[in-house]
């Protein structure tokens, strides 16, 4: 009868024991997916940023060119009110 209680009780321990290990083989692959999910989400925040760095270079290019037209404008404006001069030159030889 005590080897009886003996042998539960290394049975037990035995799954115990069992029962952890599997636990660190379970976390050990969910860290590993983990991580692998973490990495594929860097390189598509990596992309996000490139991809937001030339809208914002864009923004500027179109920003300078508004400008420009309006300035543009402004002396067409300017030319019809008769602020400003236009020389005319005849080469007629």
């Amino acid at each position: 009868m005590a080897w009886e209680i003996i042998a539960s009780i290394g049975m037990q321990t035995a799954l115990f024991l069992l029962g952890g290990y599997a636990m660190v083989l379970r976390n050990d692959w969910s860290t590993k997916d983990l991580k692998e999910e973490l990495e594929s989400m860097e390189e598509e925040l990596k992309k996000l940023a490139q991809v937001i760095t030339q809208i914002a270079v864009q923004d500027i290019r179109i920003d300078n060119l508004t400008s420009l037209m309006v300035n543009l404008q402004h002396e067409l404006s300017d030319l019809r009110r008769g602020d400003g001069w236009i020389d005319h030159r005849n080469n007629k030889s």
